[in-house]
């Protein structure tokens, strides 16, 4: 934990947060419990104007719901939470006036439970990812994410994402065990103020408990404005730690946070997503069958609720990567996740490389049934050499 003492910056310019034109209009909650359902976000472009004020813009391209407020008010004794959109995508916030939490702003993760049914593996907040599943008939499942090892989710102890939060990610969900989930994982905001932000109140994206499963890690909040203050917290842990990053030209009261951050000066404009240069990891196809341009991973029991469907004699199947502006000596993981029962790692092998474009192919098993039900959720991650 560390109190954040007053900071001033010799020089400084008023910062802009690009594209905050206020056309979600104002978030003011006075009372009670309040619910923003993220699945009502219109699907867009982030550098436009909100089709549906209040709706806020969820943009694929970005993986964001993106939102812009002309000022944010949850007052004392006042609670926010969000209901995920189908992508799990995380939240920002671009903020033409002041942003003010006395109550509480949360993206925690669901907590694990005893019981799970086949198909509920714990919903993480808003940007992180799922716990695994407590299935009995065919074994737990591993938790989420790129940090998602046996046992509790991980983030900052089993760093992935940047230092920064560019871009926005939040973190990993924990094991279940037999009969128990593990914990979702706490999500990921990023709010940008052209004004100030004041916390008295808390904003926290921590991890689900265990249960009797593992926890889900705590995920990441990331501050920019000119002005940070006040005496509440920002909190992204459980058991494990996640990210906090704040942007300030000045930072004054006593704020807390855990996991520990030091407040660093702002860029102008705001940085709100990676430069269209920043290196990028894409799945092609499974077996020979396409990826969609917007994956849901949704692994429910619903008829069409897969993003792909694969018909096969083996459960070894070619999975097709495609690396942009990343180097061909870096290393191409991908993650096979079935719902239920343990996971694997492979490491994908270059195929051809041109003008920064770079295919990359990994042989990997999929489980299928009678011995697990055939639902399972592929990831891949690209490390720099």
């Amino acid at each position: 934990m560390l109190a954040i003492a007053a900071i001033a910056p010799a020089a400084w310019a008023q910062i802009t947060v690009p594209n905050a034109d206020g056309s979600d209009g104002a978030l003011n909650f006075t009372t009670g419990t309040n619910v923003i359902n993220l699945a009502n976000a219109v699907a867009g472009s982030w550098t436009s104007p909100s089709a549906t004020p209040g709706s806020g813009t969820y943009d694929s391209n970005q993986w964001a719901i993106v939102f812009k407020y002309t000022s944010v008010n949850i007052a004392s004794n006042t609670t926010m939470v969000f209901s995920n959109h189908y992508s799990r995508a995380p939240v920002v916030w671009l903020v033409s006036g002041n942003v003010t939490i006395n109550g509480t702003l949360s993206l925690d993760g669901q907590p694990g439970s005893a019981g799970s049914g086949e198909f509920d593996p714990p919903e993480p907040g808003p940007g992180g990812f799922r716990g695994g599943a407590g299935s009995i008939a065919y074994g737990a499942g591993g938790g989420f994410g790129p940090g998602a090892v046996s046992g509790n989710g991980q983030y900052l102890n089993y760093p992935y994402g940047t230092t920064n939060i560019v871009p926005l990610i939040g973190g990993s969900g924990g094991t279940g065990s037999s009969g128990f989930s593990g914990g979702g994982a706490g999500g990921a905001i990023l709010i940008a103020a052209t004004g100030s932000i004041t916390v008295n109140g808390s904003c926290h994206a921590n991890g689900g408990s265990a249960n009797g499963g593992y926890y889900g890690s705590g995920g990441a909040i990331r501050l920019v404005a000119n002005q940070i203050s006040g005496s509440g917290q920002l909190l992204a842990y459980n058991s494990t730690p996640g990210r906090i990053r704040m942007e300030a030209n000045t930072v004054t009261g006593t704020l807390v946070a855990n996991p520990a951050t030091v407040a660093v000066n702002p860029a102008t404009p705001a940085l709100i997503f990676p430069a269209a240069t920043a290196p990028t990891v894409t799945i092609v196809s499974v077996g020979g069958a396409a990826s969609p341009a917007d994956p849901r991973a949704q692994m429910t029991a619903t008829p069409g609720g897969d993003d792909i469907s694969i018909a096969t004699t083996s459960n070894t199947v070619p999975v097709l990567v495609q690396t942009q502006n990343f180097p061909t000596n870096g290393t191409v993981k991908v993650y096979v996740h079935p719902r239920d029962g343990n996971g694997n790692t492979y490491t994908a092998s270059l195929v051809s490389s041109n003008s920064g474009v770079a295919t990359w192919q990994a042989l990997a098993a999929i489980p299928y049934p009678p011995s697990n039900p055939g639902h399972s959720v592929i990831q891949v991650r690209a490390v720099l050499p």
